[in-house]
């Protein structure tokens, strides 16, 4: 059985008759129920992607409202979920300040979706996956971003150990679709867990707002407060800490543009 017949028997099981229409990634599939209704249908790779996603779904997607895509079922036994299907294309660039103001309102929101909390043991779990990924991503670097790397993560650690509220952790505009009249949803909580909020803007701050002030601005405007000085820093060190992942994975996954912005933000930390 081929993963795209094995998604519509799921679904089929979880929801009724329903015909796959698409395959959108290589274990999601766009699905048609009864009286057309569309869904998504995901099969995730491990369980704890699978855990994320339904405890996110569970307990904090709620507060985004109409803004992100509903939980229709969840089948445990083979780590599928089905939601309902929200309207738009994933936003691809030029992404305009208007789209960056309203992402900006959906992730407070999500930040807020319940009280801060305290992030128990953060601070060993950080320095464990520094060494991780430095070790992971070393081959891969030359003599100044390796010190520029070390250097930045010596720097976070002893910042970092803040309140820690719902993240999504893979907040970039990929993930972000758009409607016809501008309306954007939030997709893809395969990540999201408790951690700093400042993690989910490392992405915007050193792949899309490099350049584009405009952006930034209209990011926070949507947000609600600006960065303090202080957090403007500790994103600088967490960019060191995405900047190793994306080098490292990028190599594993032979994706060039992962490799491509692994190594552009270490670039920029070095300028800075």
């Amino acid at each position: 059985m081929t993963i795209a017949q094995a998604l519509r028997a799921t679904a089929a099981r979880l929801i009724g008759p329903c015909e796959l229409t698409e395959m959108l990634g290589p274990a999601v599939a766009r699905i048609s129920g009864h009286h057309g209704r569309e869904f998504i249908v995901k099969r995730h790779a491990s369980q704890v992607k699978h855990d994320r996603e339904v405890h996110a779904y569970r307990n904090w997607t709620d507060s985004l409202g109409p803004a992100a895509p509903a939980l229709v079922a969840v089948d445990a036994p083979t780590r599928t979920i089905i939601i309902a299907a929200v309207p738009g294309q994933q936003c691809q660039g030029p992404v305009t300040a208007q789209t960056h103001q309203r992402a900006g309102e959906i992730l407070r929101r999500f930040h807020e979706a319940e009280p801060p909390r305290r992030l128990f043991g953060y601070r060993d779990w950080l320095r464990d996956r520094s060494a991780h990924w430095l070790g992971k991503a070393r081959p891969f670097m030359g003599g100044q971003d390796r010190a520029a790397a070390a250097a930045h993560l010596d720097a976070l650690l002893p910042t970092a150990v803040r309140a820690g509220v719902p993240c999504h952790l893979d907040f970039q505009e990929r993930n972000w679709l758009m409607d016809q009249d501008g309306n954007v949803y939030l997709i893809d909580f395969e990540h999201a867990r408790t951690d700093l909020w400042l993690r989910d803007l490392v992405r915007l701050r050193f792949r899309v707002w490099p350049g584009r002030p405009d952006l930034q601005d209209a990011f926070f405007t949507g947000y609600g407060h600006d960065l303090s000085d202080a957090d403007a820093e500790t994103l600088s060190h967490l960019g060191a800490l995405d900047a190793l992942t994306a080098i490292a994975r990028g190599h594993q996954t032979s994706d060039t543009a992962l490799i491509e912005h692994g190594h552009a933000t270490l670039k920029q930390l070095r300028e800075s």
